[in-house]
């Protein structure tokens, strides 16, 4: 018998490494595109059923049914899976079926915003038209996986965070991590815990008094706790717990560290290796993440979070997700992980995007866009709180046995981009944080977390770029639009910002701003009308330092009639009026 199982394994192993090949090769080269219509595009009914309150996925769902080229085979279908309210309109995220199962990694997102107009599309669907068909319907635990050639018949099996992937006969064809690296009532406590991190508050570097010295307790890191108020649960017995509403402490993983539960009577200031400073570090960091957050307008991102402070052995601090309840992991090798906020907020950050647009991340490039997204708010979080070399991410953690991240590079994407999740990473949260000052943390932030809400799987890097500028389009009317795309294509995530400009496809062109930031070359506004308007120049002081009025068709600004520095461009006709920002190096 084990002779037979031998050769049986001889014989079909080609054909399982081929199949297995084929899909991941076929999965790693899928890549998201993002449509955003130019002009409105209203979807039948869904105006008139919003102000009935009535469900429109099923809406939304037939205009996609309808349009999409993709979708027109027989017995093909889409199934709801997500629902999000963002701050610009409400997205809905579907997965493709045929036969009424499911096929692996096929997914469409549209928003729609209050007027029923499409805000954008962002489409990961198989392309199955043309295909020889599978006739057959599946079992309820079954669905189809397409390898680019045929859809096949796969089971899934979960293994811990492993998401492995076996066809009809048992032969596995694919493996897909899911994770991502680094009646009770609420009372406050007060603790001494870092805020962000030692380093960051005594404005040092890494080096004595401030080194790790085995986890042990010293005076100079003990004094840089500082006096917080920590929102914790308290029981009918008048216990404290390692819980809030946004986190609950678990033990998870080795080593095991029982949540802490004291009576109120009881102290809850620590020093800093000690199990408790840990678990309130997490407990604090990611309640006051959620309390600014809701304060810019995301109030629907509070799902209670598990977390393990002492998870891990080493440094494995992650995000996982599978379809158990998602949890955080905080690793004890070399600097503790949870003693540093960075280390904290990336992964919550992950958890955040995971609130957000579940089960979206899956792709290298796709992965990196959600480090560094996760790198960007752990490194305001910090700005918020001080200044100090704020664009280093892990300022505590990342010494003695790494170096941390830092969003302070000159790297971009055609030139230094390498096929991996943090190679990416750093070019995305330097982009961003290049501009996050000029144009405000808290619009940043905002900006971000609404681009999130249409992420999709297999998404590349200039697609999000273009969703983060969609999204200060809908919500400031592009007054950030060239500070952003500036940034952009200086990291070259996208081709070039010298074509048109569109602030309104029926009023005003906005043409040449890179030339005008860095070739001395003029900025040119257009206006198709013979409609009078006026242009007016501001400093960043408020300052009028040129005006141009009763234009007609087209005005041209100089840039040696300006110093260096950023300037406000305020653009006025009839009834409207357009403010942007330029740079003039």
């Amino acid at each position: 018998m084990r002779k037979l199982l031998l050769i049986l394994s001889v014989f079909y192993a080609p054909f399982a490494i081929a199949q297995q090949s084929n899909f991941a090769k076929y999965l790693g080269n899928k890549s998201a595109k993002v449509f955003i219509p130019v002009q409105k595009i209203i979807i039948n009914n869904t105006n008139s059923l919003a102000k009935k309150n009535i469900d429109l996925s099923s809406v939304v769902k037939q205009y996609l049914l309808d349009n999409t080229k993709e979708l027109q085979i027989e017995n093909g279908d889409l199934k709801l899976t997500n629902t999000y309210e963002s701050l610009v309109g409400t997205h809905y995220q579907f997965i493709q079926t045929y036969h009424g199962s499911e096929i692996y990694q096929s997914n469409i997102k549209i928003a729609v915003n209050n007027q029923g107009e499409i805000i954008n599309i962002i489409n990961d669907l198989v392309d199955v038209r043309n295909k020889n068909l599978p006739p057959n319907v599946l079992q309820n635990t079954e669905f189809w996986a397409y390898d680019g050639n045929e859809l096949i018949a796969c089971k899934k099996v979960l293994v811990g965070n492993k998401e492995q992937l076996f066809t009809s006969n048992n032969k596995l064809i694919y493996e897909n991590i899911k994770s991502l690296n680094k009646g009770k009532t609420d009372t406050n406590v007060l603790v001494k815990i870092f805020n962000p991190d030692p380093l960051t508050s005594a404005r040092s570097e890494y080096v004595a008094p401030y080194l790790n010295y085995n986890k042990l307790d010293t005076p100079s890191l003990n004094n840089e706790r500082k006096d917080l108020l920590l929102s914790l649960k308290m029981d009918s017995a008048g216990n404290y717990l390692a819980e809030n509403k946004y986190v609950l402490i678990k033990d998870i993983f080795a080593p095991n560290v029982a949540p802490f539960s004291t009576k109120y009577k009881d102290s809850l200031i620590v020093t800093r290796n000690t199990d408790i400073f840990k678990q309130e570090m997490a407990l604090y960091h990611i309640k006051h993440f959620q309390e600014y957050i809701q304060s810019l307008g995301f109030t629907n991102i509070q799902n209670q979070l598990w977390v393990d402070a002492l998870g891990d052995f080493g440094e494995g601090s992650r995000f996982e997700f599978s379809d158990l309840d998602p949890y955080l992991i905080l690793g004890i090798g070399g600097i503790p992980d949870a003693e540093d906020a960075d280390v904290i907020l990336h992964e919550y950050g992950h958890a955040t995007a995971f609130y957000i647009a579940p089960n979206t991340v899956d792709g290298e490039e796709r992965i990196g866009i959600d480090e560094g997204n996760s790198d960007i708010l752990a490194v305001i979080y910090s700005k918020k709180l001080s200044d100090y070399n704020w664009r280093k991410v892990f300022n505590w953690d990342g010494n003695q046995t790494w170096n941390g991240r830092n969003t302070l590079n000159i790297k971009n994407y055609v030139d230094d981009y390498v096929l991996n999740r943090y190679s990416l990473c750093d070019i995305w949260s330097a982009s961003v944080t290049d501009f996050a000052e000029q144009i405000g943390l808290d619009t940043t932030v905002t900006l971000l977390l609404t681009a999130m809400a249409s992420m999709q799987s297999n998404m590349k890097i200039p697609e999000f770029a273009k969703l983060f500028i969609q999204a200060d389009s809908l919500l400031y009317n592009k007054y950030h639009f060239a500070t952003i795309k500036n940034s952009f294509f200086n990291r070259k995530l996208i081709p070039s910002v010298s074509i048109d400009e569109v602030f309104d496809a029926s009023l005003i062109k906005v043409i040449n701003s890179q030339g005008f930031a860095s070739s001395n070359e003029p900025l040119m506004i257009q206006v198709p009308s013979h409609e009078k308007y006026q242009v007016t120049v501001y400093n960043l002081q408020g300052k009028q330092v040129l005006e141009f009025n009763n234009q007609q068709t087209s005005t041209s600004i100089n840039p040696e009639l300006l110093s260096t520095g950023m300037y406000l461009i305020n653009i006025a006709g009839g009834n409207n009026n357009y403010n942007f920002k330029i740079t003039k190096y």
